[in-house]
């Protein structure tokens, strides 16, 4: 046994390692749950337990160490196919469950939890005579010692390292710029050497903090079983992309949307498995969960074998709160969904006042990211998410309106064009121009911000895309390119839907970074506004300078 004192020290260590064997034994017990003849996961188990077991020994954590050498047991007993693995699937889990919420209160300093019920609980199933429903798995193969290939870092540790290279970043700029201005040989070289230097560092601090999406999507197989079981479902959940890198900030804010997505699919898209067979289609149904990379972005799909949205239902519902017309479009309908809209006539502990689906949507986009819906009745409903890659640091496209600069992130961008002046043309209630024979609705930047047009026969446009939503954002030039470290907006911009966020150039200058995906939706720049007050306030603050120290409030 260690020290008090030595305790003290390493449980931050145990806690985290702990976490990691309690999640391969959610894993090997769902699986073995699937295949009670996989002999793999039913080691896996075992050997998470064991190792447990030993560790919680180790730190004098008695009860901990009991229910696991007792989960041992019944796993001991299920490998001598003395119990069946789904006779004793609830009360393994339930082991699972207490050994989790033990080390929790354990972290809140509560000291450990009473397992002596389900100790004794475990043990029963030792002495029952329920025959064995599967043939005894193979004898487990010895593990290999392992190098130590990692070590952990505490997240706080790499937050200062981001920080200081978003620092490093901006000042980088200012030398450059510098440098361009005093044409001294020696200087450009010292800072084409920083530039390598610096770039080299934030990618390796870049790689540091991105956290595989797997780490999220783990969590929610237990969460689906657990859901499906209380409403008596028979749910098949399939997950691809777990390989797929975020930054640590954007993989722990998009779990809480996952979690809303997933509970609404359950909930509300798929059927209980008698109405499903009546309808001569599989009583099991299938949720996906699938991630990708696509144009600098990550892509993340929940997506149900369903019957599909009632669009009526919706309508009619979206329609009583005002939130549609009655004659409203499939997409407005679909659309109203993320409104708290709800069809549900029981409120039940999952779902049923509508919110989820708005929380979700919040959440995405405070991470820079969009959703969108798609469904097809009795073929199901596929909730489409986009989400940035990381949101530090990004590669930007700088344009300029009415004198001030602005920077668009370069992964919401299609392409730009440059097209007549008069080609622009008006439309009922907006502007358009025709590209390849199809109508695109054109924002007039300097009219949204309520600054003067500058006249020009021809006129720069960028092309940008959300989902299937298109808009063509008209400017007054394009410029550079470059990497921009994001500050987020004061009290007073954050009001504003059209910003994202704030960089900071060489010269010291605040730019405005635009939010791409609320302009793309936004009803008031397809309605070519007229001047307003606020919005030429805006242009004003983008342009003013950033004092020495750079603070967060931008």
């Amino acid at each position: 046994m260690i020290s008090a004192d030595d305790m003290a020290q390493y449980r931050d260590l145990f806690l985290s390692e702990a976490a990691e064997h309690v999640a391969s034994m959610n894993r090997g017990l769902l699986a073995l749950e699937k295949n009670p003849a996989d002999r793999r996961a039913l080691d896996e188990v075992f050997r998470a337990a064991h190792t447990l077991k030993s560790m919680a020994a180790t730190m004098d954590y008695e009860k901990t160490a009991a229910l696991c050498h007792a989960t041992e047991d019944v796993l001991d007993a299920i490998k001598a196919a003395k119990v069946g693995p789904q006779a004793s699937a609830d009360a393994l889990f339930a082991s699972v469950d207490t050994i989790e919420s033990g080390l929790q209160a354990i972290a809140k300093g509560k000291g450990e939890r009473d397992t002596e019920d389900l100790v004794h609980r475990l043990r029963a199933l030792l002495t029952s005579d329920e025959p064995a429903e599967t043939p005894p798995p193979q004898a487990a193969s010895p593990l290999e010692p392992e190098k130590i290939r990692a070590i952990e870092v505490k997240v706080e540790r790499l937050d200062v390292l981001m920080n200081l290279t978003e620092e490093l970043l901006v000042n980088r700029l200012r030398l450059q710029r510098c440098g361009e201005i005093l044409q001294d040989s020696e200087l450009s070289a010292a800072v084409d050497a920083l530039d390598r230097l610096v770039t080299d560092l934030q990618y390796n601090v870049m790689q540091a903090r991105m956290v595989p999406i797997g780490f999220i999507f783990n969590r929610f197989p237990r969460m689906v079983r657990d859901l499906a079981k209380q409403q008596d479902k028979e749910i098949d959940l399939q997950m691809e992309g777990g390989g797929i890198e975020l930054d640590r900030t954007v993989t722990e804010g998009i779990g809480e949307a996952l979690v809303h997505l997933l509970r609404n699919a359950i909930d509300h898209g798929v059927e209980p498995p008698d109405v499903r067979q009546e309808a001569g289609r599989s009583p099991k149904a299938t949720i996906r969960l699938t991630a990708k990379r696509t144009r600098g972005l990550a892509q993340i799909e929940v997506a149900d074998d369903g019957a599909g949205l009632d669009l009526d239902a919706i309508r009619s519902a979206a329609a009583t709160r005002g939130l549609v017309p009655q004659a409203a479009s499939a997409e407005e309908v679909t659309d109203a969904l993320f409104s708290g809209v709800s069809t549900a006539r029981d409120v039940t502990q999952v779902s049923g006042r509508g919110l989820g689906l708005s929380i979700a949507k919040t959440k995405i986009e405070s991470l820079g990211g969009s959703i969108r819906v798609a469904s097809k009745p009795r073929q199901g409903t596929t909730f489409t998410i986009e989400i940035p890659l990381t949101l530090a640091i990004i590669n930007a496209l700088f344009v300029e309106v009415g004198g001030r600069s602005y920077a668009v992130p370069l992964a919401n961008i299609e392409r730009l064009v440059l097209v007549d002046a008069d080609e622009v043309k008006g439309m009922m209630g907006y502007e358009a121009v025709v590209l390849s024979g199809e109508e695109l609705p054109v924002t007039r930047l300097d009219v949204l911000f309520g600054v003067p047009r500058l006249p020009q026969p021809r006129q720069p446009i960028l092309i940008t895309r959300r989902g299937e939503n298109r808009l063509g954002l008209a400017v007054d030039a394009f410029g550079r390119t470059q990497e921009i470290v994001v500050k987020p907006l004061n009290r007073m911009l954050k009001e504003s839907r059209y910003f994202a966020g704030s960089t900071i150039v060489g010269s010291g200058e605040a730019v405005l970074i635009l939010d791409v995906n609320n302009l793309a939706l936004s009803k008031r720049t397809r309605e070519a506004p007229g001047p307003d007050g606020r919005a030429q306030d805006l242009a004003v603050l983008a342009g003013a300078k950033e004092p020495d120290r750079y603070d967060s409030e931008t």
